[in-house]
């Protein structure tokens, strides 16, 4: 099965990426080893550079990228946003791709190892950042230190036929090998080096004759033109599993299943889609066992050998005292030895005779002792070496115990299924909920998706709310002038819950809502506006005493299932498992990853669903484990209309009081400012003074 990109593959992928020459670099994402480069195609549309440490670099769109960028990924935004690529190309013949860009009136490099543990690094001449810094022997890669380039291995591809037969007969070993490794064309494209040229690849080198050598450049320069202007790339298929994806077709799979497409970067994709990680890592796993096992055999036989050579010496030392004895003896002194000795060296220094006698052909003894010290240290040496055999058998055992468990969590894990992500909507681009009579109320995620929101999406015939605290989102209730007092509310927790309340670690607080026409994104003459933020004119609909927390749970909406957090009472009357969340010490990543593993769905998705800092998690739930006496039998028919619900508007026609509409449509004589935003930010403005008595809490009472 393939595992990773030969140069080759990434030789073809090169020559197809030259459509994104003149495009622009939009986002870095990354997670643990994958980092996933959003690019703006010149052509128009958006592509994605997906790219796994040392394995693989193609696009391929990859779902539930990560909502917060680690470390890395925000240096590569920092850097590189809106970069453009000027060219592409591969390093030589090896497993590197560099793309030339152009940023702030300079250049820049951004280079991928895809090769060994791999790597990712931006340069400028020095390395400006890296994915993983390291040092090797003949190469560091250090932010502010030179970046060179690996050390190139052979291109094939430019050796004449000559100096192709001179770097292969200079090599030793397997002809297989030495065109994978030697030649730099890896396993697959080695071996169908062999196929074409009809030579047994576990022939030597030293064995095959002139004529074999120029069939394998004759084949060598058939797959280079092929891959060059020939390609048929596909998914081979063994059995139902896909196996392969190749730029072109290979007689190695010529009785097997092939699925054909476009472009290789295609193929590949695909490949990676229906066959990454869980095949590759079942199959694979115990083959690393096996190699680890087999060193460990060869040692356990070569220390056991040794360990019976040395009895055996001893044992001949005592059989022959006499001989032995005198020889030493002779040496020791300065005598010449007897004439039958068979003295192969004598080392002064060291103090040693090494002999040839009887079937050895070397018995190195310290002539300074006599025969009994010489075959006590014998017996000595033989005795440590059969403690190391003992040990290493130890090691046989535990690496055959670890091999049986990798692979029993292999099959577990490829038998389990794998956790998709639901269908994606357009509302998703914002925080999201729909209250319990249907509407659809939408919230910003930051600045940017705040002025998004208000601009796009707040139209005649909606509601805006805002909690009454710095840092908050802007709320869109979408057809909200058709929603009674139960969703305005609901709109009001929600801007709440989402606020700097949550991290604040409150208990409740207060919101209000406003009209479409009351928001404005004119500042007043003097005063400045940032981004997200908006300026409200007229009066505000308060509501006060809202409980800060939220609910999670599984809905359905159009027909899938969706993740929603919310209001709890928006998230039950829809949910038939929820869980509520207030503010509190818990670990987010935590209650997340526990939450992704109860709904089965990616973490990416509760996190989104989650309101920022930490959390703890309530008593309060459904279909979570034991059920509250209090909760009603759930029907989502009882819900959900057959139309669903589009951009326009909410999930079904729902009855709207005709008094809170009349009285949310009054408007109040007098008229009062204030500049909302989200995320808000100190600044020093007038605010209104409120009285002293609490209002009321009909929202169309509260004084502004």
């Amino acid at each position: 099965m393939k595992t990773s990109l030969s140069s080759f593959d990434l030789r073809t992928l090169v020559a197809e990426w030259q459509d994104l020459v003149g495009g622009h670099l939009d986002k870095a994402y990354q997670r643990e080893d994958e980092v996933i480069l959003r690019i703006n195609a010149p052509a128009g549309g958006k592509a994605e550079l997906f790219y796994k440490a040392g394995r693989w670099l193609c696009l391929h769109e990859v779902e539930n990228k990560p909502e917060s960028p680690p470390p890395f990924a925000q240096t590569l935004r920092r850097l590189l946003a809106n970069a453009r690529i000027t060219s592409v190309e591969q390093s030589g013949f090896d497993r590197i791709a560099v793309f030339h860009l152009e940023h702030g009136g300079g250049t820049v490099d951004l280079v991928f190892e895809v090769f060994g543990k791999g790597n990712v690094v931006v340069r400028d001449g020095v390395t400006v950042a890296a994915m993983f810094p390291q040092t090797f022997k003949d190469r560091s890669v250090q932010v502010g230190e030179p970046y060179v380039f690996p050390r190139p291995g052979i291109d094939p591809l430019g050796l004449d036929r000559d100096a192709f037969a001179r770097t292969l007969r200079a090599a030793k070993g397997q002809v297989v090998r030495v065109l994978a490794s030697i030649l730099n064309l890896g396993g697959t494209y080695a071996e169908e080096l062999c196929l074409r040229a009809s030579i047994d690849k576990e022939t030597k080198v030293k064995e095959i004759s002139d004529p074999q050598v120029d069939a394998l450049y004759t084949a060598l320069n058939n797959i280079a033109v092929a891959v060059d202007q020939e390609r048929r790339p596909a998914v081979v298929f063994r059995e139902g599993h896909a196996i392969d994806a190749t730029p072109i077709e290979l007689i190695q799979y010529r009785d097997l299943e092939r699925r054909e497409f476009p472009i290789f970067n295609g193929a590949l994709s695909h490949y990676l889609t229906v066959a990454e990680p869980e095949t590759a890592t079942a199959e694979n796993v115990a083959a690393k066992f096996e190699r680890r096992i087999a060193q460990q055999r060869e040692s356990l036989d070569a220390l056991r050998e040794e360990a019976m050579r040395l009895e055996a010496q001893a044992v001949f030392l005592y059989g022959h005292y006499q001989v032995f004895d005198e020889l030493l003896k002779a040496i020791r002194e300065g005598r010449a030895p007897p004439e039958h000795a068979q003295i192969k060296a004598i080392d002064r220094k060291e103090h040693t005779v090494t002999l040839a006698i009887g079937d050895f052909d070397a018995i190195i003894l310290d002539y300074e002792k006599d025969v009994t010290a010489n075959a006590q240290a014998l017996y000595d040496r033989r005795k440590e070496g059969l403690a190391k055999a003992q040990r290493v058998e130890e090691a046989i055992a535990a690496t055959t115990a670890e091999m049986e468990a990798a692979q029993a969590k292999a099959v577990k894990v490829a038998k389990r299924p794998r956790i998709k992500s639901t269908k994606a909507m357009w509302f998703e681009a914002y925080r999201w909920t729909i209250s319990s009579e249907g509407f659809l109320i939408l919230g910003g995620r930051d600045a940017r998706t705040n002025d998004q929101l208000v601009k796009k999406h707040l139209k005649e015939g909606d509601r805006y709310a805002h909690a009454d605290v710095h840092g908050a989102p802007s709320t869109v209730i979408k057809d909200g002038a058709r929603a009674s007092d139960v969703t305005l509310r609901e709109a009001c927790e929600f801007a709440l819950a989402y606020s700097k309340a949550w991290s604040a670690g409150l208990a409740s607080g207060s919101a209000y809502w406003v009209l479409p026409e009351q928001v404005s994104k004119q500042a007043e003459s003097g005063e400045f506006l940032p981004r997200g933020a908006f300026v409200i004119r007229g009066k505000r609909n308060y509501i006060h005493d809202l409980p800060v927390r939220i609910a999670i749970g599984e809905v359905e909406v159009e027909g899938h299932r969706k993740i929603m957090g919310g209001p709890v009472t928006a998230v039950a009357s829809r949910s038939a498992r929820y869980v509520a969340i207030a503010p509190g010490k818990g670990d987010r990543d935590a209650i997340s990853k526990k939450l992704a593993s109860i709904f089965g769905v990616p973490i990416e998705e509760i996190a989104r669903a989650m309101p920022p800092g930490r959390n703890r998690r309530t008593t309060r739930h459904r279909g979570l484990g034991t059920p509250r006496s209090g909760d009603k039998p759930y029907t989502s028919e009882r819900h959900y209309g057959p139309g669903g619900f589009s951009e326009g508007g909410c999930l079904r026609p729902t009855r709207s009081s005709s008094i809170s509409r009349t009285m949310s449509d009054r408007r109040s004589g007098t008229t009062s400012r204030r500049t909302c935003r989200s995320p808000c930010r100190p600044r020093r403005i007038r605010r209104p003074v409120r009285h002293a008595s609490r209002p009321s809490r009909n929202c169309s009472s509260a004084n502004a």
